[in-house]
């Protein structure tokens, strides 16, 4: 092909046809330009289809990462509620303490320890942010209420449960030993209930512990929704592209 171009540029010199020769030049000009431009336009095209590749992968992988997210958190909320409904049933037999006994009320006052506990499936998105590729996501929405997301699942691992662990350690654990305590031949031995019934330390840490567990699970349940809002979004994405 240069071959054939030189061919004609040397014909056209040869018989003095400067004029023409200009105007081939120019035409010849123009076509390698208008070949570049394609060239740079497949060249782009291959790269956002790439791009796009990757953006797809990103998606899948968010959109099994949030459903692991919303499965845990479920999970999360049914423990706690079972903890709630234990610490209940402590409440309503110290307040009745004529009618049980510090035995009854053992069982359900165990649970004042324990808490459910989340963690985010955050893989897709820690990798994303990692490699600086953030801006890889097209839908400002999305991008957004991802932010804000994972935002939140560490706001509230570092405040309201890190907070109801320390308590449950620092305080729940001790009132325990306080209250109960092993004879030498390693059976139970228990204060009356009414000693329970009347010790305020008791009374209100059951309460406070139910209201932290309150808390987390009104928490999870936002985080459930948001989780549900940002697959909504990702769905689009998929179908639109």
């Amino acid at each position: 092909m240069i071959k054939f171009f030189r061919r004609i540029r040397k014909s056209l010199l040869v018989k003095n046809k400067t004029g023409a020769y200009f105007k081939y030049a120019l035409g010849e000009i123009v076509l390698v330009v208008i070949g570049i431009l394609i060239a740079l336009q497949i060249n782009n095209w291959n790269e956002n289809r790439k791009e796009n590749l990757v953006y797809q992968k990103f998606l899948v992988k968010l959109k099994s990462n949030l459903k692991d997210d919303i499965n845990l958190y479920r999970d999360v909320n049914g423990y706690n509620s079972m903890l709630s409904k234990h610490l209940d049933t402590c409440i309503t037999i110290l307040k009745n303490y004529n009618e049980y006994t510090t035995k009854d009320l053992q069982p359900h006052l165990a649970f004042i320890i324990n808490l459910g506990h989340f963690s985010s499936n955050n893989s897709a998105f820690i990798n994303l942010q990692s490699t600086g590729k953030l801006n890889i996501i097209s839908n400002d929405s999305l991008s957004e209420k991802l932010i804000l997301y994972y935002r939140d699942i560490t706001k509230q691992e570092k405040g309201v449960v890190e907070a109801t662990d320390a308590y449950s350690r620092n305080t729940f654990g001790p009132m325990l030993l306080e209250f109960d305590f092993k004879k030498p031949s390693l059976e139970f031995e228990f204060r009356p209930l009414k000693e329970y019934a009347k010790n305020p330390k008791i009374v209100n840490s059951i309460e406070l512990k139910v209201n932290m567990l309150n808390t987390i699970s009104k928490r999870y349940t936002e985080q459930i929704d948001n989780a549900e809002s940002i697959l909504k979004l990702i769905n689009s994405e998929l179908k639109h592209d």
